[in-house]
């Protein structure tokens, strides 16, 4: 078998609808770092209205707020990710970085060991 193969693999967390995955993790994660979830929808490519959407799906699914928004006006409105959204957040990467540390040793069991053909 090839030695070069690999895997990948997108982990969601779901409710009745996707709840949290990359694309919300990345989205707070632009928030946190510009204030804005405008400047972080542009910085991944989304319209404000997408990047809306998905903020309000994925605190309906987990039934808390992830950011808390203001509207603009005179200096401009402007988000922050809640205490609940930092927590989320956490979670998430430390689910991950286990998830990912199981499947390479699953991974290397099943398709990088002698004699697998």
């Amino acid at each position: 078998m090839k030695q070069d193969l690999h895997y990948d693999m997108k982990v969601r967390i779901m409710g009745e609808e996707k709840a949290f995955g990359p694309g919300v993790a990345q989205l707070l994660k632009g928030i946190e770092e510009m204030g804005s979830m405008q400047k972080a929808a542009e910085k991944m490519g989304l319209s404000y209205s997408k990047a809306w959407k998905m903020m309000k799906t994925a605190e309906q699914e987990l039934g808390f707020a992830l950011t808390e928004r203001s509207s603009g006006g005179k200096d401009g409105g402007g988000s922050v990710v809640t205490e609940e959204g930092r927590e989320m957040m956490q979670r998430y990467g430390n689910f991950l970085s286990a998830l990912q540390t199981e499947a390479d040793r699953l991974f290397a069991f099943y398709f990088h060991r002698e004699g697998v053909k």
